[in-house]
């Protein structure tokens, strides 16, 4: 299977979100989704850009897994969540 299909279903399943859902969200029939799957093939570059927007993800994260989006640093959120863990803990 395509790393495209495989980074999809498991977006799909983190988000709780099933194939039929996807299909619908992308205004594509079920059929046509699963033909892509189980054929292993590509959709179209605005097919792709339609999921991965659906997706709130990129095409590039799933073509090949990796993302050029800078991940958020929570840092700063840790540590006032623990010093409020310190405050109400006294």
């Amino acid at each position: 299977m395509l790393l495209f299909w495989r980074n999809v279903k498991d977006i799909l399943d983190f988000e709780g979100m099933t194939q039929k859902e996807l299909a619908s969200a992308i205004n594509e029939s079920y059929n046509t989704l699963q033909s892509w799957i189980n054929r292993d093939r590509y959709p179209d570059a605005q097919q792709a850009v339609t999921i991965a927007k659906t997706l709130r993800t990129s095409v590039e994260f799933l073509v090949t897994g990796d993302s050029d989006i800078p991940k958020p640093n929570n840092s700063k959120t840790i540590e006032l969540l623990q010093e409020a863990i310190g405050i109400l803990s006294k």
